[in-house]
């Protein structure tokens, strides 16, 4: 395996004017670089990131935190984040934190002593404790929080999707199309990143003269919170549909919740939308895979990733003023479900 040093050797030039090349830091002559670069390609050298960050505290490497790497949600946004990063020259770790709030600092610990260069930081239960960590964390290395955080006082770089508004605008999208009785399908209320659109979901109701039925609204239990978003979404439709007064219309907090639901609903012979139609969030790939296919409020998910990546790297080049708070407006895809 060839070394820095035989490149710099049969380009007949020093080290550290091969460093200036691979890094791009530092003014080399336009027929030097060339002579580099030749000598690169014809070695089939490839650089050492860690000896480069050792000279220039950057490793070339960035860590997305999700809670959950079997929703398809979170490749999605990874997408858009490779796409950016492997642009630059940088690689992306993913580190599933399994829905933990004791795995989330864990992880964050261990990238620390790995030095990344930045962390797009996915939570789930959103602990008061944690939230001050990356707080913290976020200023003294560059931290992308892809989640809202409540605390009005607190100030952080984020990117995300409005959710509130879409899911009121949905709610009433339904009562136009003659839908009475609206359920919902969410997790526990300590699960906090998609609460605001179960209370968009109340205000649509409300603002439309209806009120909320909390008979028709299922939550998955405590001691289940280790099922799949299907497998809730799947139970959640069963124990609606076997009320006394059973919904016409369900909402859910996530397409895969929604898929699920649709899945009961085939299952037991319901017609949808006759009979009951059916509304996700995410608007993931199976949106359109699932029969029927999901009427769904998209955000652009992988546009959500690009976006974090471009910020990510631009702090972490010393941009100060680039603007690190961007919140997207989701769009109701009204498709068969409905």
């Amino acid at each position: 395996m060839y070394t820095i040093l035989d490149v710099a050797k049969l380009a007949g030039v020093s080290k550290s004017t091969v460093s200036r090349v691979i890094t791009g830091n530092g003014v080399v002559k336009s027929e030097t670089r060339n002579n580099v670069l030749d000598a690169i390609k014809e070695l089939n050298y490839t650089p050492s990131y860690f000896a480069q960050g050792i000279k220039t505290g950057k490793t070339k490497t960035l860590a997305m935190l999700i809670p959950d790497y079997s929703n398809l949600y979170y490749g999605e946004m990874f997408r858009g984040i490779e796409k950016v990063a492997l642009e630059n020259g940088y690689m992306v770790l993913i580190c599933n934190t399994d829905k933990s709030s004791t795995r989330e600092r864990l992880y964050a610990e261990e990238l620390l002593k790995r030095e990344v260069d930045g962390i797009i930081y996915n939570t789930y239960k959103r602990s008061k404790g944690n939230i001050e960590y990356f707080t913290n964390l976020s200023k003294i290395m560059p931290v992308i929080f892809m989640d809202y955080i409540q605390e009005k006082d607190i100030e952080v770089p984020y990117v995300l999707s409005e959710g509130y508004e879409s899911s009121k605008k949905a709610a009433k999208y339904l009562i136009n199309k003659g839908k009475k009785r609206i359920g919902y399908i969410r997790v526990p209320p300590y699960i906090s990143v998609v609460q605001h659109r179960y209370k968009g979901y109340k205000q649509g109701l409300i603002e439309s003269g209806i009120e909320p039925d909390g008979d028709i609204v299922y939550q998955c239990p405590d001691n289940e919170v280790g099922k799949t978003h299907l497998e809730v979404g799947f139970e959640g439709a069963k124990a609606l549909m076997n009320k006394p007064n059973p919904p016409d219309a369900i909402m859910t907090s996530t397409d895969i919740m929604a898929v699920g639901a649709i899945k009961y609903l085939n299952g037991a012979g319901y017609k949808i939308p006759r009979d009951v139609s059916v509304i996700g969030f995410d608007n993931i790939a199976l949106a359109t895979i699932v029969e029927p296919n999901l009427t769904t409020i998209s955000q652009p998910t992988r546009k959500i990733g690009e976006e974090a990546a471009k910020i990510l790297l631009a702090k972490i080049n010393g941009d100060e003023d680039v603007k690190d708070q961007l919140m997207f407006e989701p769009e109701l895809i009204i498709r068969e479900s409905t």
